[in-house]
């Protein structure tokens, strides 16, 4: 009897780790649509193309991003998380991603995580048409095209994350789920 008991107290402990792995199975089984991000054969150039400055009249205003900006910019948030989002406007995947980085960015305080969507879209203007009808809370920037190409951005989205020394802790292409997105995140801002 107590080799009976010991059995099924063994099957027991073991079903959590079952159930864990059927679960992340299942979350890994939906998210995969969305993983494969978006690809452009004119890509580079598409970051090349890139006007500086914004536009006038209604057009909203996109400060331009160049390497030493963005280095600049990096050193600042020493200290801090920083994560980074190439995306466009054409994306499907960069659509779907956009109000997860915003989750983000209102879980964390400003002073533990910085969140920053670095548009690869032919001009200022299609990035100004397309956030007229949906709005972000993420600062949007312009890429220049050292920027992409530094960063070996191919397909989008493209996420870089940074630790608190400014050093690169996850850098990969495709969309990705809230929850494991936060875990990385958590991680990263821990005192």
């Amino acid at each position: 009897m107590t080799k009976h008991h010991h059995a099924s107290a063994s099957a027991f402990q073991r079903a959590p780790r079952l159930w864990l792995t059927l679960l992340l199975t299942l979350l890994l089984a939906l998210a995969l649509p969305l993983l494969g991000g978006c690809s452009d054969s004119n890509l580079s150039e598409k970051v090349g193309n890139l006007l500086g400055g914004g536009t006038s009249g209604s057009q909203q205003t996109f400060e331009t991003l160049d390497m030493p900006a963005l280095e600049k910019r990096l050193a600042a948030n020493k200290g801090k998380t920083t994560l980074i989002m190439f995306w466009a406007t054409w994306c499907p995947a960069c659509k779907t991603e956009l109000p997860v980085l915003e989750q983000l960015r209102a879980k964390y305080p400003a002073d533990k995580l910085e969140v920053l969507a670095i548009s690869v879209d032919d001009t200022p203007e299609v990035m100004s048409s397309y956030l007229a009808t949906r709005p972000t809370t993420l600062p949007v920037l312009l890429a220049t095209a050292d920027v992409g190409t530094e960063f070996g951005v191919k397909s989008i989205p493209s996420l870089v994350i940074f630790d608190r020394e400014s050093q690169v802790a996850f850098n990969s292409s495709g969309a990705y789920p809230f929850e494991m997105l936060d875990s990385v995140i958590s991680q990263l801002v821990k005192d």
